[in-house]
């Protein structure tokens, strides 16, 4: 329900509420998870954030290393509209784990601005629904969301009777662009799920502006040249992109010449540039790309160039950055709009259990958020 009212959750989201996130509304990009059975789920407070922990009664007595998923909700939504995709997630893991492989809980927080954080609803909605400042909102909101994410990730143990192995990240709409920042920034996210989310703010927001018919995106030719840097996009804005959007990192390190330079292999010194970001930030990394090819709020052809040149980069036949352990997977399914789709459900799935099923990776690095 990207840019609704987060008003009609907001009863259940207090630390003493008795009410069951299950109980809570289906997400209108959730038609996929209304068969699943409630698990169980504990309300904590993590330095004044309202912290849902999902599957802590489902744990062994003696769970061994235990992986930590964390669930990032859409726009407009609440953590507990992840509680579906929580309880899915575990049953999926825990009908299939074998003795002694790692066990899994999931975590949920609310987005900054969202359900029990809420300050102000015009903030969530988009240029057309009335928000001269769409731009920077969005952006602050969810990059703001991965700092917390990363301070969570320090404070959470201290509450838990077991050390976290390994963190994983995966979200919908808004939490999939958190979680491809969570990705770039956070070294102790080995691994990320993007369902509908894009990791290119620049081209995401401009060519939303464009259909917007927001005015410093229109009236050009091309339409949306005078866009980035305009007040309804200012440098500043940009600046924090190219410090925190994949896209923005990355990216900014090709000499642009002809506007599609990311379509054909960096040069030499374009890859002498990239390669010691790339393996500070994305090595060993397992992430899936999930997308809808009828989405028009997050339409993939924006995710795609990105997408390309990242698959590109880290081609196991070719590759030129194929010896750091990056994977990177690009579903889209044919029929999904915006939404986490019935197959695309099937993908996380098997996903997130390859990954559970897999060695424990090295211990990683401390965190540069």
């Amino acid at each position: 329900m990207a840019g609704g009212s987060t008003f009609t959750w907001k009863h259940a989201l207090k630390l003493h509420s008795t009410l069951s996130p299950f109980d809570s509304p289906v997400p209108m990009t959730h038609p996929a998870f209304k068969d699943v059975k409630p698990v169980s789920w504990r309300r904590l407070n993590i330095s004044g954030l309202l912290v849902t922990v999902y599957g802590l009664e489902e744990l062994p007595n003696q769970p061994g290393e235990v992986a930590c998923c964390w669930l990032l909700h859409g726009r407009g939504d609440t953590q507990d509209s992840m509680g579906l995709v929580a309880g899915a997630f575990l049953h999926a893991w825990n009908s299939k784990r074998k003795p002694g492989q790692k066990s899994l809980i999931c975590v949920c927080i609310d987005h900054r601005n969202h359900g029990s954080r809420m300050l102000d609803n015009l903030a969530n909605v988009s240029w057309k629904q009335g928000n001269p400042s769409h731009g920077p909102d969005m952006f602050n909101t969810y990059t703001g969301t991965a700092l917390d994410v990363s301070h969570l990730i320090t404070h959470l143990p201290n509450y838990l009777p077991f050390k976290i192995s390994q963190h994983i990240c995966g979200g919908v709409s808004l939490g999939g662009h958190a979680t491809w920042v969570l990705l770039l920034n956070e070294p102790r996210i080995t691994a990320g799920m993007v369902v509908v989310g894009c990791p290119d703010y620049v081209r995401l927001m401009t060519d939303r502006a464009i259909r917007s018919r927001v005015q410093s995106a229109v009236g050009t030719d091309p339409p949306g040249r005078h866009f980035v840097g305009s007040k309804d996009f200012p440098p500043s804005l940009v600046d924090a992109i190219e410090r925190f959007d994949p896209a923005g990192i990355l990216l900014g390190e090709l000499d642009m010449v002809t506007g599609d330079d990311h379509l054909h292999t960096p040069s030499p010194a374009e890859q002498a540039r990239l390669r010691p970001i790339m393996t500070q930030r994305l090595a060993g990394k397992k992430i899936i790309s999930l997308a809808g090819a009828s989405d028009g709020l997050v339409p993939y052809k924006q995710s795609e160039p990105f997408l390309t040149w990242l698959k590109k980069a880290v081609d196991k036949n070719g590759g030129w950055f194929n010896d750091q352990g990056t994977e990177l997977e690009d579903i889209v399914d044919a029929k999904a709009r915006h939404e986490f789709s019935s197959p695309l459900r099937k993908e996380a799935e098997r996903w997130l259990c390859d990954i559970l099923a897999a060695e424990t990776p090295p211990m990683p690095r401390d965190s540069k958020l």
